[in-house]
């Protein structure tokens, strides 16, 4: 029998109390040194392609930045990459009062955040409700992402850790929800995106690049529009990326269903939070009570168990509380 794994069943697993990660901090600014905000809520520096900010850095975490460079924003038009916002604002900019749809009010303001505002933090440690979602600080700057798909040759979307000398390090996860010009695409349109229909899907793709070249990717459906129902991630849910094994960096990538040979229709944006690698306790924890791998099946892409990841594979991860994670893994 065929079995099929949705944004649903993904959504439902809780994040747990992990010893031993360090917890990527929106506080633990290193470059640029100080992050201004415009009217809105954006970074000021979102268009500036200077060398000095191709990689953000919180920490010991690189976020890339307008990968390709100098003229790359095209005299200030153009951004890829990542960049920080603030104010978490989930308006709906694609539809004006008359009830038209469009996207030029998208443009000046396309750096909100559905969940409204960055993942919640009280003494050290993220609120999260009983559905394993994290709660929202609209106080709290996040990271929307967009990513270019021309990509001048390379990922725009990169995120690396470089700890001392180490290059290489192991991620465990990243809290993402739905930007708001995304997800109101699929919703109704914007004049780019047509509404979801039945079969539709927005899907956010993180692969895993290792030290031999090769890659291991993982996906998470943002939208998906099943059984008559629009299904978003619009609140912080964790995507798991424990599968991606030791890497060198995570990059991200998206696919719509509603995609010509430009790429996306869709806007090819998405939000994250709170990207966690394996290394030294940093305090940074889960209110979740701790659980255990208790299971692991494997799955070909027609639905039918296997004994092994060969080629790519569907995983499907079960813990002691019951909880599932499902991802697509290329071996």
């Amino acid at each position: 029998m065929k079995k099929f794994f949705t944004l649903a069943a993904i959504a439902l697993m809780a994040t747990c109390v992990r010893a031993g990660v360090v917890t990527m901090d929106m506080e633990d600014l290193r470059n640029p040194e100080v992050v201004t905000y415009d009217d809105n809520w954006k970074w000021s520096e979102t268009y500036n392609d200077d060398a000095a900010y191709k990689w953000l850095q919180y920490g010991d975490f690189y976020l890339s930045h307008l990968y390709g460079g100098y003229g790359s924003s095209y005299g200030g038009y153009y951004w890829d990459g990542f960049v920080p916002a603030l104010g978490g604002d989930d308006t709906d900019f694609g539809l004006d009062e008359a009830g038209n749809v469009g996207s030029g009010d998208w443009v000046n303001n396309a750096w909100g955040c559905m969940a409204g505002g960055g993942v919640k933090v009280e003494d050290g440690e993220i609120v999260t409700n009983g559905d394993g979602t994290a709660e929202a600080d609209p106080n709290a700057p996040y990271i929307v992402g967009y990513w270019g798909y021309w990509g001048y040759g390379e990922q725009t979307n990169q995120v690396l850790y470089v700890s001392g000398d180490e290059m290489t390090f192991e991620p465990v996860g990243v809290y993402v929800c739905n930007a708001p010009w995304a997800y109101y695409g699929t919703l109704h349109g914007d004049g780019f995106a047509r509404a979801f229909a039945e079969g539709d899907s927005f899907v956010l793709h993180a692969f895993g690049v290792h030290e031999d070249g090769t890659e291991t990717e993982t996906t998470f459906n943002l939208v998906e529009y099943t059984d008559g129902e629009l299904i978003a991630a619009n609140e912080w849910t964790f995507f798991d990326l424990s599968t991606l094994g030791k890497v060198v960096s995570v990059y991200f990538t998206i696919t719509s269903t509603d995609a010509s040979s430009y790429g996306n229709n869709t806007s090819s944006m998405f939000c994250m939070d709170k990207f966690q690698v394996k290394g030294d306790d940093t305090g940074l924890q889960t209110l979740n009570e701790e659980r255990q791998v208790s299971g692991v099946r494997y799955y070909n892409l027609a639905g039918q168990e296997v004994d092994e990841a060969h080629g790519v594979t569907i995983v499907v991860t079960t813990y002691s509380d019951g909880t599932t994670s499902t991802a697509k893994v290329i071996k």
